[in-house]
């Protein structure tokens, strides 16, 4: 599988693609192209564009979760011409309102809206999108050190209630040297997601995890995650996004971590 960085809050020095707080990622493989998040403006395809991808050769576009930093790009996705109706695969709560503070931090279109230009597959369930490539659906939060936490609230079903972001996932690629596991923000827990994987897909070994593992404080949640990855031996480590320098450096103190940023390019086999 090859995959691409479309958008990072990190570009590289002399390489000048356009960076922003967001997430988006194109993926090949096994003939069959997709689009994992889409950023938080039209940045990633204006990047896309001058990285030589045609992003009207999704498959499908694939949603991590609900937030404005992976979703906000759907709106201008939707003026681009793709030749046949392409899926697009997201939790059930993934385009309903989401607040925070008083403020819109959901998908800027509607499901109503995207059902026009998409054939929506709203699930709670596993997709396997090729014979190795999965989209894991809804995490179950079985850590202890990894619990569900709030951010703002979700309209559902008429009512307001806090948002536990169950909508969060992330992708699994079953490789002759283990699991590659790619993330949004990671909100149901990286070591959460990783548990999963490794259960849903009978596979045992992590060659590589890529993604915002949102941890920004060296508290006792990230050095359980740290201690949990470090026991996880994973030769290719790449937080990004949501990940702070002071989170990456004690995590790269005790399991070495890879830089990453807008354009870099991932092989895994």
């Amino acid at each position: 599988m090859k995959l691409k960085i479309l958008m990072d809050n990190h570009t590289e020095i002399d390489v000048y693609y356009l960076g922003e707080p967001a997430v988006s990622y194109w993926l090949e493989t096994e003939g069959k192209c997709f689009l994992f998040d889409a950023g938080y403006s039209d940045a990633f395809l204006k990047n896309a564009k001058d990285m030589g991808i045609d992003v009207t050769k999704a498959e499908a576009i694939l949603l991590s979760h609900s937030h404005n930093d992976h979703t906000g790009g759907l709106k201008p996705l939707l003026a681009v011409d793709f030749p046949k109706k392409p899926k697009l695969i997201a939790h059930p709560n993934a385009l309903l309102p989401h607040a925070w503070n008083g403020m819109d931090i959901g998908s800027p279109v509607s499901e109503r809206e995207l059902a026009e230009k998409f054939a929506l597959h709203l699930t709670k369930e596993p997709v396997w999108l090729t014979e190795k490539l999965v989209w894991l659906g809804e995490i179950p939060r079985t850590l202890e050190f990894e619990p569900a936490y709030a951010i703002g609230t979700v309209e559902k079903c008429g009512k307001t209630e806090a948002d536990y972001i169950v909508d969060d996932t992330a992708l699994a690629y079953v490789g002759e040297r283990g699991l590659s596991i790619i993330t949004g923000c990671s909100h149901a827990g990286i070591c959460n997601i990783i548990a999963y994987a490794k259960k849903l897909t009978g596979v045992k070994r992590v060659q590589s995890v890529l993604g915002g593992f949102h941890l920004f404080d060296v508290d006792k949640r990230a050095k359980e995650t740290i201690a949990f990855l470090k026991e996880e031996n994973i030769p290719e480590l790449y937080p990004c996004h949501c990940t702070s320098f002071a989170v990456r450096a004690a995590l790269h103190a005790v399991s070495p971590v890879k830089e990453v940023a807008v354009g870099a390019e991932l092989e895994w086999r």
